[in-house]
């Protein structure tokens, strides 16, 4: 199963390393939190008010997308899942504040957003390839 999520890593790297960084950057554990956390702050976003019910499949989407994000970071890294938790929620806060700082907030928005999106689908795919033996 660990060979399964190498591959699934590897074809991870080759899916989205073009948005994540330079080809000599590759995907760091960094970038798989970050995204993580960024998954998870859309879907509180979303969550707010009346959304829970308003929004129930987007947030769905993005809950998965970082949970995902949070298995391969915790595969291809030396940490366990409590750390890799660990290290998302001080981002996610990080994140938090970012939002809240309206010169920030609009780069963040249009930049970050959208490729963590993307990462996040590569992610469930991958890890769904790998469950599925493929």
């Amino acid at each position: 199963m660990k060979r399964q999520f190498a591959a699934a890593i590897a074809a991870l790297v080759a899916i989205c390393l073009p948005t994540l960084a330079s080809a000599d950057d590759g995907l760091k554990y960094e970038n798989l939190i970050h995204c993580a956390a960024t998954n998870i702050v859309v879907a509180s976003v979303l969550s707010l008010d009346d959304g829970e019910t308003k929004n129930k499949t987007e947030i769905e989407t993005y809950r998965t997308q970082a949970a995902s994000l949070m298995v391969i970071a915790t595969l291809g890294s030396n940490k366990d899942s409590k750390m890799v938790q660990s290290d998302v929620s001080t981002e996610s806060d990080k994140l938090i504040n970012i939002l809240d700082d309206k010169t920030k907030s609009g780069t963040f928005i249009e930049q970050d957003v959208p490729t963590c999106n993307d990462l996040g689908k590569a992610a469930v795919q991958v890890v769904n390839d790998a469950r599925a033996g493929k």
